[in-house]
């Protein structure tokens, strides 16, 4: 008996409005957007060979930016093993808009990578901020870094299982000066972390992915405020999803498990859902600097300590890499 993606989107969209529990409602959103991902690869016609790259190619593969080129704070937050190429050098920033109307200051998040070789990458990044003067504070009176972060990562290939690539990180990340308790949590993270992806052999554009990961905490001096459901203390984390690639769209599904149970002081869960898709703006590009501009939408469902959450978060992101190409223009040599 043959179902078609129709019919199991259909069904899903049935089971997203009936369904009471948010849970429920986010599970059989992400369940139709990977139906549909998985349907339209298939009508693009032949089946891919495995270990074949799909036709279209999306703007992130034409330059070669690595996995976390897909992450996006509120969209999509799991690391994926593949590394920036070697020797490319990227900077993305990210305007915090919704903090024109929820706080007295703007947050560009700011990130500087570098392909230290085929298998490493490291990277820096920090929440710059400065008043824009539609809260307490006048445009530009108070303006810094609210935080640090360093990170590396490495991609170790295939070591444990076969057609799954492995990858580990660390980055530890601090606050800087004194920024303002609305922009910082006032703790130091240590996060270290080893991710599991594979392409499905009969969807190529379809990947699975599996994540464990520790957060280290230790307090400072400095205020800070928390969400809803965000520790005070050291937890531990595990994620799974999957990526749908189709050109220039990324749909994605997360659900995630963090618990201070293993290492902290308390007994809490947290317990997050979160479907979202991720839209790389097709743009001109100079053939010296590599840019574009990407797009996430995503739904958040999340239980916790605090109770339980649903939200949408909309977020826009400039991305450029640095690492000029001129040796790629030089004539190639003439062999003997």
């Amino acid at each position: 008996m043959t179902i078609s993606s129709g019919t199991l989107i259909t069904a899903c969209a049935r089971l997203y409005y009936n369904s009471r529990p948010a849970q429920s409602r986010l599970i059989a959103l992400g369940l139709a957007l990977l139906t549909a991902g998985s349907g339209a690869t298939a009508a693009m016609g032949n089946p891919i060979p495995p270990n074949t790259r799909a036709p279209v190619k999306p703007a992130t593969d034409l330059i070669a930016l690595g996995d976390d080129e897909l992450i996006l704070e509120e969209v999509f937050t799991s690391h994926l093993p593949t590394t920036l190429k070697k020797f490319r050098f990227r900077i993305a920033v990210h305007p915090r808009l919704g903090d024109w109307q929820k706080k007295d200051h703007l947050r560009l998040s700011t990130t500087l990578r570098y392909g230290l070789t085929e298998n490493c990458e490291i990277s820096a990044s920090s929440n710059l901020y400065f008043s824009h003067g539609h809260g307490d504070i006048r445009a530009f009176d108070n303006y810094g870094a609210a935080n640090l972060r360093l990170g590396v990562k490495l991609n170790l290939g295939r070591p444990l299982f076969s057609n799954w690539e492995t990858g580990v990180g660390i980055s530890y990340e601090f606050p800087t000066d004194r920024p303002p308790a609305e922009l910082t949590d006032g703790l130091r993270h240590l996060r270290p972390y080893v991710t599991f992806s594979r392409r499905l052999e009969s969807r190529p554009a379809v990947r699975i992915f599996v994540g464990f990961r520790l957060d280290a905490v230790t307090t400072t001096s400095l205020p800070g405020e928390f969400g809803k459901n965000g520790f005070r203390e050291s937890s531990t984390g595990i994620t799974g999803g999957w990526v749908i690639d189709r050109g220039n769209l990324h749909y994605t599904f997360e659900a995630s498990f963090d618990t201070t149970r293993l290492i902290g002081r308390t007994d809490e869960d947290v317990y997050t859902i979160r479907p979202g898709v991720l839209w790389e703006i097709p743009t001109r590009r100079d053939p010296q600097i590599k840019s574009n501009w990407m797009i996430g939408f995503a739904l958040t469902d999340t239980y916790g300590p605090g109770g339980n959450s649903v939200g949408a978060s909309l977020k826009v992101r400039y991305s450029s890499d640095l690492k000029r190409r001129s040796s790629r223009l030089l004539p190639e040599a003439t062999p003997e």
